[in-house]
């Protein structure tokens, strides 16, 4: 299921492309209760574009798997893998705070 393309101006992550699973999971941890995809791929990307891009977690996202770089926001991480083509980076999944 691809939602389209977060443009960041990190030149880490220029662009940054959610995966189904990252989609199914913001879904399920924020308030996007519309049927249908539009809604929650605006939503997923708009919170993508606003996060920082940093090297580390924050203390509060557990995650099981290390990631290269993180998209971060107050209560939202993303961690990111890299993709076959230079500065794309896939969004694995969303972990929200608490």
């Amino acid at each position: 299921m691809h939602v389209g393309t977060a443009r960041t101006n990190d030149p880490a992550a220029p662009e940054i492309v959610p995966s189904a699973h990252c989609v199914k999971r913001f879904r399920e941890r924020m308030p996007v209760r519309a049927p249908g995809t539009e809604e929650v791929a605006r939503a997923l990307l708009a919170a993508l574009e606003a996060a920082h891009v940093v090297a580390w977690p924050p203390a509060w996202a557990v995650s099981d798997r290390p990631a290269e770089l993180w998209a971060v926001s107050d209560d939202l991480a993303f961690p990111l893998a890299r993709t076959g083509r230079p500065g794309r980076w896939l969004a694995v999944t969303c972990l929200r705070r608490g």
